[in-house]
């Protein structure tokens, strides 16, 4: 189980990664509202995984 949580804390950290990739780079060349709506997608995914990683690593 301790390898499950890391592995999510990992995951959610790349999900917080990806957002602020797409709110420096905007690589698809959306619109201001599109790139504000996935990056904010992008951050709740990532802090819910991240924190769910976290909460099952601190069990063991």
């Amino acid at each position: 189980m301790y390898y499950i949580g890391k592995t999510l804390e990992l995951m959610g950290i790349t999900c917080l990664g990806a957002a602020l990739f797409f709110a420096f780079v905007n690589p698809f060349n959306y619109s201001e509202s599109k790139v504000m709506g996935v990056e904010m997608g992008l951050l709740t995914l990532g802090i819910l995984i991240f924190f769910v990683g976290r909460l099952i690593e601190k069990r063991q």
